[in-house]
């Protein structure tokens, strides 16, 4: 997918990761049990250097380094894996990167993001540069991703510590429209290798705050462009932090679809249920 960026909307990408990694830091400090559980069997002091650890990753990807950890086996890892392995990665690189006192967790955290985003005032955003899985994605996408995980992550720790934590549409779009739709219309290299499913099929998804584009699944090919009014098998219109929560699997689709912030119609409305229950994220 060809990004169209405004420089208005680069701008709020690169304050809403600042915004973010400061609401983030600051829980991060304010919390008195690191070793809580979060997600799996993650602590939140393990979800909070996996943050760091991401934004070190996108700081050296945006600048075109292909080995931002420093680690050769975990750097070709990184670039070779598909979304399936992404799990097992996490946890590599999870013992490899050892430290977990919050307060250093915070500092590097706010470090790699400070870097991502220097690096990124040089750079046109919409200029492909490496990615995960061999992928190539617009340099808006990294700054992006480094939003989505911070924003996700917050959630799951907050969640844990039984503490507020607000995605708003806003943020939420920023990540659909620069990161997640890029990622899945793109050169997205072995990153989707094996997935996707038989047939072709067409959604519209569509927003108060979001670009309309039509996602094509074409027996697991995707592309992905701006809406232009063609006939498509469904239509989604979404609240984006709700779809953000739903893609990965903070929110059951169900709950969802039943609030209504989450709604598909068109002439086949359960293929857009059925792919979004079966849509991989990283």
């Amino acid at each position: 997918m060809e990004l169209d960026i405004t420089d208005q909307r680069w701008q709020d990408a690169r304050d809403a990761l600042t915004a973010a990694t400061e609401r983030f830091t600051r829980m991060l400090l304010d919390c008195r049990t690191p070793d809580r559980r979060t997600i799996g069997e993650w602590s939140v002091a393990d979800t909070a250097a996996h943050v760091a650890i991401v934004a070190r990753l996108d700081a050296g990807l945006i600048d075109g380094d292909p080995a931002p950890l420093d680690a050769p086996e975990l750097d070709r890892g990184w670039q070779e894996a598909s979304l399936g392995g992404f799990a097992r990665l996490n946890a590599l690189t999870l013992e490899h990167f050892p430290e977990r006192a919050l307060d250093v967790v915070s500092n590097t955290l706010l470090d790699e993001v400070d870097l991502l985003l220097t690096r990124a005032k040089d750079v046109d955003p919409r200029e492909l540069r490496p990615w995960l899985g061999g992928a190539q994605l617009p340099a808006a996408s990294h700054v992006a991703h480094q939003l989505n995980e911070t924003l996700i992550h917050g959630l799951d720790i907050a969640r844990a510590l039984d503490v507020p934590w607000d995605i708003s549409a806003h943020e939420a779009a920023l990540t659909f429209d620069l990161f997640l739709m890029p990622m899945l219309g793109g050169r997205s290299g072995r990153l989707l290798a094996g997935g996707g499913n038989p047939g072709r099929l067409t959604l519209e998804f569509r927003s108060k705050h979001t670009t309309p584009v039509v996602l094509t699944s074409d027996n697991g090919r995707l592309h992905v462009a701006p809406a232009d009014g063609r006939k498509t098998d469904a239509r989604v219109r979404f609240d984006p932090a709700t779809m953000m929560l739903t893609i990965f699997r903070r929110t059951r689709l169900a709950r969802a679809v039943a609030t209504g912030t989450v709604f598909a119609f068109g002439r086949r409305p359960w293929a857009a249920v059925s792919y979004l229950r079966g849509m991989r994220s990283p």
